[in-house]
């Protein structure tokens, strides 16, 4: 009976160790063909899901009914519907000098674990339930066209939100990229920002093979100060990206735990 007992609290630790690490580590990013483009081009833009931002920026093929909405916010603040080409690749027409900020979310969902594994439902739906989850994931973009920065620090409403506050297409490796990250429309204090570029997790140190205390998994870690604001310098030019990951509890317990919103922005430094 002990053995049983022990056993049990065991696979609880466990399971909530799971729950607070690796919960549904899934990111959403967009990538341009070309963040700057001249006024009259048609940029393709392909959605990346996964974990690693690899060199190709493609993780895992995203599936064409994960995704609920992307679409584009042009210089005059006017919405603009991308092209869908395939599942993951859409396309956008560049009619006007300034900045499309561009957004795509996965439908949002709720998990909850348990000790038999993870179940998609929510507390009440699964018996012995230990952490339930509602998640929602979100990517945000920019397209600076015509070398024009009109409408650059604008915001979409999306719950969670990256907004840039200089025009990366000027800036070259190692000058500095100001943030302001917004929580429901109001600056988001001491939120901590990974940022870090395409491929860097093939670089590795300590045992030489991507694991271990030595390896650093991403090159610039910050967090956001009282306004909100924090500031990224990439020492490599590249495709780059910062994520996030914010949570805050459920209304109602006795159906969820937390909200947790993923979020990913990308830009380049040329």
């Amino acid at each position: 009976m002990k053995n049983r007992n022990f056993l049990k609290c065991l696979w609880v630790t466990l399971a909530l160790f799971f729950v607070s690490t690796n919960a549904f580590a899934h990111n959403l990013w967009l990538n341009p063909g070309n963040h700057y483009p001249e006024v009259g081009e048609t940029v393709d833009i392909v959605i990346g899901w996964g974990h690693e931002y690899v060199e190709s920026r493609t993780d895992q093929e995203v599936k064409e009914e994960t995704v609920k909405d992307i679409s584009a916010v042009d210089p005059d603040g006017n919405i603009v519907e991308l092209e869908r080409k395939s599942p993951s690749l859409f396309q956008l027409k560049i009619d006007k000098p300034g900045v499309y900020l561009v957004t795509a979310e996965i439908k949002p969902g709720i998990f909850t674990t348990t000790p038999e594994g993870r179940k998609w439902a929510n507390k009440k739906e699964v018996q012995h339930p230990l952490k339930c989850t509602a998640y929602n994931i979100i990517a945000k973009t920019l397209i600076v066209a015509g070398k024009n920065d009109r409408n650059l620090s604008a915001p979409t409403g999306q719950p969670i939100e990256v907004i840039p506050l200089k025009d990366p297409s000027n800036l070259k490796k190692g000058d500095s990229l100001p943030i302001r990250v917004l929580f429901e429309g109001k600056p988001l204090a001491g939120i901590s920002l990974n940022a870090k570029y395409a491929g860097y997790d093939k670089e590795t140190s300590g045992d030489g093979h991507g694991h271990g205390p030595g390896v650093k998994h991403f090159p610039v870690e910050t967090i956001t100060d009282d306004h909100g604001e924090a500031t990224i310098t990439p020492e490599t030019s590249g495709h780059w990206i910062i994520m996030l990951s914010h949570r805050t509890p459920y209304p109602d317990t006795e159906t969820c735990d937390e909200y947790m919103y993923n979020a990913a922005f990308t830009f380049e430094i040329k």
